[in-house]
């Protein structure tokens, strides 16, 4: 049984965000049933990218990496056992449960224990605290918090000037508007465009520099995938029942990606590349 509750999760300047949690306990006929404890969950992507870690899906496993700089960490969904592996010498933990598996709460989007991230940083005191409402403070050092990397932005313009580079966006898919302006991190910008039933996430991010990258967000294994030609751009993408969830290429030094939770049609997925090109 899972309850959907708004939670802050404080990375120093205290950004709202609305985090799933486990039941904190299951009562069957008046008896308490052992072993239902509270597991808070948070999404792993936005922790771990205000925290400067990258979080990579490389096509074949069912979940995601999470790399520090010191250690990394494979996720599966579904498999509750976790188990950390340095990235500069020879050595890994035994494995061990969080209480939960690592679940796609919402489309493309992989939560996982918060307490996840205490293992990361090194099982020091104080790096990840929940409070009794929910709130979750996570750290670096246990005393030094870490900056919201999220930022909305009136308008286009203030998007281009927060990240730094200039970059083309395409029109928006028939019958959708622009329903978000965001920098995550100052490295990345995010337009969002909504037709009141769906959401399109569009995405660009320094790079592209003939190495494969993925910038989406969207770990999901997809039942179908395949690559489209847009003008010699090779797009990558992944999808579903004739629908593409996620589609991916670079141009020009620049990463770019498309998310829908519903899905688009070929047509419509090369109409917004092109208008990159």
């Amino acid at each position: 049984m899972k309850r959907v509750s708004a939670i802050l999760l404080a990375l120093a300047l205290s950004a709202s965000l609305c985090l799933p949690t486990l039941a904190a306990g299951v009562t069957v006929n008046g008896k308490t049933v052992s072993g239902a404890e509270a597991v808070t969950m948070v999404p792993l992507r936005t922790v771990s990218e205000a925290l400067g870690w990258t979080v990579a899906w490389d096509g074949s496993l069912p979940g995601a990496r999470v790399e520090t700089g010191q250690v990394h960490m494979d996720l599966t969904l579904g498999k509750d056992t976790y188990q950390t592996v340095s990235s500069t010498a020879i050595g890994m933990s035994a494995p061990f449960s969080l209480g939960a598996a690592p679940a796609m709460l919402e489309p493309g989007t992989i939560y996982v224990p918060a307490e996840l991230f205490q293992v990361l940083l090194g099982n020091r005191e104080g790096t990840v605290s929940i409070g009794t409402d929910g709130t979750v403070s996570i750290s670096q050092t246990g005393g030094t918090q870490i900056i919201n990397p999220l930022h909305q932005h009136e308008t286009l313009a203030q998007l281009r000037s927060a990240v730094g580079f200039d970059f083309p966006v395409p029109d928006a898919p028939a019958g959708f508007q622009v329903s978000l302006y965001q920098d995550i991190a100052g490295t990345m910008a995010e337009i969002r465009w909504s037709d009141d039933v769906q959401e399109v996430c569009y995405r660009v991010s320094r790079g592209g520099d003939g190495t494969s990258s993925d910038n989406s967000g969207d770990y999901t294994v997809y039942a179908e995938s395949g690559t489209l030609d847009a003008g010699g751009t090779t797009v990558h993408w992944r999808g579903q029942d004739g629908r593409i969830r996620v589609a991916v290429w670079a141009k020009n030094n620049l990463i770019f990606s498309i998310r829908s939770a519903e899905g688009l049609t070929k047509t419509q997925v090369l109409q917004l590349v092109q208008d990159t090109l």
